[in-house]
């Protein structure tokens, strides 16, 4: 008890080394709980999106990749739309959306930025040196109506409704205006890249659109209208397919496999290449949309830890020389108190007790602040990172290449569409808690072995003589 007793007054007698003492380790602390904090809640947000972006494949024919290595559009393979439905069955995935857009041409409605006298007349040379007609138009084609592209926040239906029968299809409300057109209305379609494939539609929807009409600056200069979003004419996957389509040659076809564990991608793409895959498709996910989404939380964790590192270095070896700074002071106090006839066990004993008197006390402070402060500095980390992230993205601008083959546009710019992730909310979890209670015991570890050990070499009588 006398032990206990001293060691409470001690805390009294040496406030200021003391205060020091305590200032250290509650910084230490209070950044570890702002840091654990804000890594714990960032992981958990990449691997909510690595379930979702991760486990997302794109089967797809890569013609900017058969440039690089010297293959020409003759070389490409096409699949039979059935093999993609094929896929579909694979016991590794859990979902499927099919996706497919083909050029379309028509004759009865004009399309934005078409300044032809007459609708779809516009002509331009193709590679082969021939002379033909500028498709006028995209028909897009979705399984699922939900997962089109900037529906809710760019794009909404202001007429009408969604597509829901087959021969059914929305349109843009420039498109609309601009030849007249209104709900109930039939247009017509032709596959510009595939004899004989022909569509009559009935527009059952009009929506808004607020989207940058073309993707790219390439496109706008280019007179390529039919790539003007608003010319964009969306429909089913089943009405795109209806049409006669028997494999994706001259049609571009985006098929999205939702993998039931992201781990199973070799495993994925194994089993569709035995099913007839040609080696000309990427079987993989959207990386580059991952990096781009989680990049700022990444980038978050690294500064936050990096800043964590920093100061329990610092703070450790600033408590570790105060400490021996300490005892060294006390040397005539521990002299006496072995001259008195207590071991050294108990001397660092009642040493270790005013360290952890102290460390008790910074970890209630610490937690409490650090708990308090961990929302907003995430906030304010976060906004930078997505401030940067986002100039980055206005500075490349859109794709940098585009590719026309087979009735398909391609381009290098896999993250398009998607926004950086910018939004946290941090917690105080048990994890944390144990293991800031950890980090505690070992400051107060180091204060405490560093006394005991300088205790260990000290002879009572000889430090009495030399006072």
């Amino acid at each position: 008890m006398y032990l206990l007793i001293n060691a409470v007054k001690n805390l009294e007698r040496n406030k200021g080394r003391n205060g020091l003492i305590a200032v250290v380790t509650f910084a230490i602390v209070a950044a570890a709980v702002v840091t654990l904090t804000i890594n714990n809640a960032s992981a958990r947000i990449i691997d909510t999106i690595r379930l979702d972006l991760g486990s997302r494949v794109e089967i797809r024919q890569d013609f900017i990749e058969m440039r690089q290595f010297g293959l020409t559009r003759e070389d490409a393979a096409f699949v039979p739309i059935d093999s993609f439905m094929q896929f579909a069955e694979s016991a590794y995935l859990r979902h499927a959306i099919f996706n497919a857009a083909m050029y379309a041409w028509s004759d009865n409605f004009r399309a934005v930025d078409d300044f032809s006298e007459t609708p779809g007349s516009t002509t331009r040379v193709n590679d082969n040196g021939e002379i033909v007609l500028v498709e006028t138009s995209r028909l897009v084609g979705t399984s699922e109506a939900a997962s089109l592209a900037d529906f809710g926040t760019l794009r909404e239906i202001s007429q009408g409704r969604m597509f829901e029968n087959l021969n059914e299809a929305i349109i843009s409300e420039d498109l609309a205006s601009q030849n007249g057109l209104t709900i109930g209305d039939i247009i017509t379609l032709s596959a510009a890249y595939s004899d004989g494939i022909s569509y009559n539609l009935e527009i059952v929807g009009i929506y808004t659109d607020y989207t940058e009409p073309y993707v790219n600056f390439f496109l706008a200069m280019n007179g390529r209208f039919a790539d003007n979003r608003r010319n964009e004419i969306i429909t089913s996957f089943d009405t795109l397919i209806a049409g006669g389509w028997q494999t994706n040659a001259g049609l571009d076809m985006r098929v999205e496999y939702f993998l039931a564990n992201p781990d199973d991608i070799t495993a994925f793409e194994a089993e569709v290449r035995a099913l007839g895959l040609p080696i000309t498709y990427n079987v993989s996910i959207n990386q580059a949309a991952f990096d781009r989404v989680t990049g700022p939380l990444a980038g978050m964790r690294s500064a936050s830890s990096t800043f964590m590192l920093i100061v329990l270095i610092l703070g450790a070896i600033t408590l570790a020389l105060i400490s021996y700074m300490a005892v060294r002071e006390r040397k005539y106090e521990v002299g006496v108190l072995r001259a008195m006839g207590l071991e050294r066990g108990k001397v660092a004993f009642g040493i270790l007790t005013e360290t952890v008197i102290i460390a008790a006390v910074c970890l209630i402070l610490g937690l409490t602040i650090g708990n308090a402060i961990a929302q907003p500095v995430a906030d304010f980390i976060l906004e930078g990172r997505v401030a940067t992230a986002e100039q980055e993205i206005a500075e490349t601008g859109g794709a940098n290449r585009v590719l026309f083959a087979g009735g398909q546009m391609q381009t290098d710019d896999a993250a398009q569409g998607f926004t950086p992730a910018s939004e946290i909310q941090v917690s105080l979890e048990t994890a944390v808690i144990l293991q800031i209670i950890m980090l505690t015991l070992a400051l107060a570890a180091i204060s405490g072995i560093i006394g005991v050990v300088i205790i260990a070499q000290y002879e009572p009588l000889k430090i009495l003589r030399e006072r």
